[in-house]
């Protein structure tokens, strides 16, 4: 076949055009093509050489404080509460918060003796009703109907439970008196002899009936030589 003026032409027009586009485009080779540029032209940090750095920051340690274990111990006062054996008075100490009163007393001496101590009591719930101080003087009410429920016998037990439980539980109070409903009343005594009404009654009035009751004060006697003339054989002061 064969081909034409104008189609050579055309092939011709072709490769020229394919040849200027290979050098435009071309990765330029050779010393010549690269200039190097003076290291104080390079802006700074580009001619650096990169190094990774790993870092590791460790977490601070948590203060661990361990707080002192303190226990305050709760401060208890003793209080002498006086319970029966077979017709006598023992005190048995419980220990009460400080400050206690008359009425707390007498909460402790209806509740009766501790379990494990053997002992007995008169004083039932709801035989005191109230107490009052007034100059060291303690008034007790009692609940009528349940003090004569008391035999007659051991009512002198009963009250000397009471008194001595208070005169020697509160160190404020030295005496006490008993109402009933507010009025004044009489009492057996230690020596179970009836008190005057109203009158206030002291620990040594029951003291007889302790178990271990106190010795009787020694009396004043001189004693001398009946060969010695000079002097009184004896003397006694009543």
């Amino acid at each position: 076949m064969t081909r034409g003026p104008a189609t050579l032409l055309t092939a011709a027009a072709s490769l020229l055009a394919l040849a200027l586009t290979s050098t435009g485009c071309g990765v330029p080779t050779g010393e010549d093509t690269f200039s190097q540029i003076p290291p104080a032209e390079v802006p700074f940090g580009l001619a650096a050489t990169s190094t990774s750095t790993t870092t590791t920051t460790l977490a601070p340690s948590p203060d661990t404080t361990t707080a002192a274990s303190t226990t305050t111990p709760i401060r208890l006062d003793p209080a002498e509460v006086y319970f029966l054996s077979r017709g006598r008075l023992q005190p048995v100490v419980i220990e009460l918060p400080p400050g206690f009163s008359a009425d707390q007393v007498a909460d402790v001496l209806e509740a009766g003796p501790p379990p494990d101590v053997g002992l007995d009591t008169l004083i039932e719930d709801g035989l005191i009703v109230s107490s009052s101080e007034a100059r060291a003087v303690l008034t007790v009410d009692l609940d009528g109907d349940t003090f004569a429920e008391i035999p007659n016998t051991q009512q002198t037990e009963a009250i000397a439970q009471i008194v001595l439980t208070m005169i020697s539980s509160l160190s404020r109070i030295g005496l006490v008196n008993f109402t009933i409903e507010d009025e004044l009343i009489a009492v057996k005594k230690g020596n179970s002899l009836l008190s005057d009404v109203g009158e206030p009654l002291a620990y040594e009035d029951y003291s007889a009936l302790l178990v271990n009751p106190p010795l009787p004060p020694p009396s004043d006697v001189t004693t001398t030589d009946p060969d010695d003339d000079s002097q009184a054989s004896s003397t006694t002061t009543p």
